[in-house]
Order: C-alpha cells, then structure tokens, then sequence
C-alpha cells in the first residue's frame, strides 16, 4: 500500500498580491482561494511608506482584511506573517483576534515578528516598551483568563478565542536566538520566501535540534507556474533581477522584517535555490523535496514575487497551481513511504 502525506499551502492576502487592495478584491481572492484547495491565506503588517531611497509599502490593516476574508469562506484559515505585537496596544489586539477567531469558527493562526529596528523607532506606542517575547506573553495571558489589576481592582480581558488555550503561533525568526526562542516554546517556525533551501535547511535543522516539530515549520516560497519550464524561465528571469535588485537597496528588508543578505540576493542563485519556477511538474518536485528532505508539508507560495508580477500572470500561475501542481503532489508518496 503506497501511503501518502499532503502538503498543505497557503495564499498571501494582504501584499499587493493578486489585487487585495480593496474590500472587493479581498472577498473574491478569499472566495477563490478556498474553492481552488488553499488551505490558508496570510496578511501582512506595515503601515508606513517611506520617502526616498528605503522604500516601504504601506499595506492595508491585515486584521480587518482577514475579517473580511471569515466572512465570506468557512474553512480556510487566517493567519498574519507577520504581526509587529510589540506596536500594539495588548489588551485591544487580545480582542480583537479574540472577536476573529471567533467570527471565523477557530481559523485564526497567529503569526509574530520582530520589525527591523527603523520601523520599530517609528511605530513604537506611546510609553511601550515591550519585546515580542514580553508583548506575546501578555497577550496570550488575557486569553488563558489572567487578571488585569488597576487601582486594586482586578479586569479579565475579553472575549477569549474558540481555539484553546489560544490559537497557534508562529514566529517570523530570521537570527538563531529567535529560532531557539520559538522552539523552546514549542510555537511553530515561520521562514521567510528569500532565503535559500541550505539557509533554510540549516534554520530548521536548528528549529528541531532545540525541541521544536517539524510539523510546525511552514516556509514561504516565491511560486511561478507556467506551461513549461522555458516558459517559466523566461517569464520569471526579468521579475527576479526587480526583485533581488529592489531588496538590496531596502538592505534586504521587506515589510519591515530583516529577510535576507547579499549572497542571497544574487539573481542567478535567487532564481536557482529560492524561487520555484517551472512547470507543473518541476513545481511539484521540487516542493516535494522541501516535504521529503526537510519534513515541510506546510508552505506559503508568493505568486507576485512581492508585488513584481502582472496580476495577469499572477492568477494564471495560481490556477495552475492548484489545477496541475497540487494533483500531483497529492499523488506522490513520501520518501518513506516509496521505500515500505
């Protein structure tokens, strides 16, 4: 008996990516993202453009976005890649993901980051001076029914959320402390789409090596599907070399996290060991490889490269993503299980 393992994939719905910049295109993009089989779609935080060379791109609320999202679908699930905690007052984002989790029947996941140290000066709250660690605490304290004490009196926060005791986090870690932090708590690894397959192979080896599962660890990963893997090529060669040019000269951040450094930006290397460009069946081999090598079976794709892709091409990859590449993944056994 061949026994097979599916891998499961999310949808970017807050980037710019496939147009989720208003209330409409948010609900159709949910709509089609849950009928085509994606199994969660992820909005981002960062609500400042810059001016001049550094160049941040706002993005819209990604908490209201999701609610927008629960409200038109009933499976997919919801999370945020990632949530600056830190920025916010605690007891007003306790409740408000609380109310989302709620409204969507338990879908959301809670992904957190460290904003690179610009973003943070600029967003910090009046008087807030609090560390993802100590901000992540005090929010899923209020959810396990801690008391909240002034003037001697004692508050609960509410509402509290339908997964118990919270609903699952994931942490957006781009250093080895964070990584071993994130393990050491037993919350899930996010790794970001523009580090290479060794880079991330050595995250997680770590991830692992420090107590963490590799059923937690989910990675992003730029995606282009074309017919062929000339085609591929050729469509995608022009929008990486925008890309890695682009977040060189942000330094490597993107959004307001720290995502990569020079060696990986190179647009050859990029194209070869980061991005998955090809056909469907190159797509599905080497997403595979990720699942047999390194145990990922969750994985978000990036179909606009952050925003350098037509939205054209963008719905055509995803549509044969999900008609052509998901098909055969979900065909092929493991690597175990083609050895029983």
């Amino acid at each position: 008996m061949i026994v097979t393992t599916d891998m499961r994939f999310g949808l970017p719905g807050g980037r710019g990516d496939l147009e989720t910049g208003g209330p409409t295109s948010v609900t159709e993009l949910s709509r089609t993202a849950e009928a085509l089989g994606f199994d969660s779609l992820w909005f981002t935080d960062g609500h400042l453009t810059s001016v001049g060379s550094r160049t941040l791109r706002a993005q819209p609320a990604p908490i209201p976005l999701a609610a927008a999202a629960a409200a038109v679908t009933s499976r997919i699930r919801l999370g945020f890649t990632a949530l600056h905690v830190a920025q916010y007052d605690p007891i007003r984002l306790a409740a408000d993901l609380a109310t989302l989790d709620r409204l969507s029947g338990g879908r959301v996941i809670l992904g957190v980051g460290w904003p690179v140290a610009d973003y943070a000066r600029v967003t910090r709250c009046p008087g807030g001076d609090a560390d993802l660690p100590e901000a992540l605490d005090t929010v899923l304290r209020y959810w396990r029914g801690c008391s909240v004490v002034a003037d001697g009196a004692q508050y609960r926060v509410g509402p509290t959320p339908v997964q118990h005791p919270h609903p699952p986090v994931e942490i957006a870690a781009h250093t080895d402390e964070s990584i071993v932090w994130a393990a050491g708590r037993r919350y899930g690894l996010l790794l970001a789409a523009t580090g290479t397959t060794q880079a991330m192979a050595e995250q997680a080896a770590l991830y692992v090596s420090r107590g963490g599962r590799t059923a937690d660890l989910r990675v992003e990963r730029f995606c282009l599907v074309a017919r062929t893997d000339g085609e591929a090529d050729q469509i995608a060669r022009p929008i990486v070399e925008r890309l890695t040019g682009r977040l060189a000269s942000l330094g490597g951040d993107e959004h307001g996290h720290r995502t990569a450094g020079p060696p990986e930006l190179d647009p050859v290397r990029f194209l070869r060991e980061t991005a998955i460009v090809g056909g469907p069946e190159t797509v599905a081999r080497r997403l595979t490889a990720l699942r047999d090598e390194l145990g990922v079976e969750q994985v978000n794709i990036r179909p606009s490269f952050s925003g350098t892709v037509p939205l054209r091409v963008q719905q055509n990859s995803v549509r044969l993503f999900a008609s052509k590449v998901l098909p055969i993944i979900r065909g092929l056994p493991t690597r175990q299980a083609a050895h029983q």
